[in-house]
């Protein structure tokens, strides 16, 4: 099983625009074809007085293959959605975890 995690930064300024965004337009349209699933969200602790909040963005997926044919179909549209919406307001990069049974 790989998890995608994605890790966003937004300003001050975007924030609760961007936390709604996220739960009420990507993450359903992320999950609308079924590859990704069981999506988790959680900020990420700051130990500086940097301004801005940090986010991961987590799923679930089958396989790195499964992966590539969700950006095909809808993760480069949704990346394209984010740079459309909060331009330099909200930075992203993404990590992929292979998970192992324990």
């Amino acid at each position: 099983m790989i998890i995608y995690n994605t890790t966003f930064h937004t300003d001050d300024t975007a924030e609760e625009r961007f936390l709604e965004w996220l739960k009420g337009e990507f993450i359903p349209r992320a999950l609308e074809n079924g590859i990704l699933t069981e999506p988790r969200l959680t900020r990420v602790f700051n130990h500086n007085n940097d301004s801005g909040q940090s986010y991961s963005l987590q799923f679930r997926t089958e396989s790195l293959d499964r992966l590539s044919q969700w950006y095909e179909t809808t993760g480069n549209s949704l990346i394209e959605a984010i740079e459309k919406q909060f331009g330099e307001a909200v930075a992203g990069f993404s990590t992929l975890l292979d998970e192992i049974e324990l």
